[in-house]
């Protein structure tokens, strides 16, 4: 039996109607987190590609689906991937990132967190 990490969650909450995430963590933590930055945040490789083209200005990104502003976004659905991560469909078609516990942990946006970012 393994030890508990700092991402292991205890409880997941997706609240739709504050459009937020929220997951309390076993060693006590707790984090919430927008739909709109998940959604921003994608991990998947198409995402990462769009965002990496924006950065340096190079290629042609193609766009499907609909485009949503902020507030808009929304979970259709959404599942545990196994024990180490989830998986949202958004309301604009989109389904492929897989969200780690490691990688929520370690972008949580609380005050705390953030602090200790900026610190190390």
């Amino acid at each position: 039996m393994r030890a508990t990490v700092s991402s292991d969650p205890a409880e997941v909450v997706v609240d739709r109607q504050e459009r937020i995430l929220l997951i309390a963590w076993k060693d006590g933590h707790r984090s919430v987190f927008s739909f709109d930055d998940l959604r921003r945040d994608c991990p998947c490789a198409s995402c990462d590609d769009a965002r990496s083209k924006r950065q340096t200005g190079g290629g042609l990104s193609v766009l499907t689906g609909p485009i949503l502003k902020r507030g808009e976004t929304q979970v259709a659905d959404y599942h545990a991937v196994g024990w180490y991560a989830l998986n949202f469909t958004w309301n604009d078609g989109h389904d492929t990132g897989i969200y780690t516990y490691e990688s929520l942990r370690a972008k949580c946006p609380c005050e705390q967190c953030s602090k200790k970012g900026k610190a190390g």
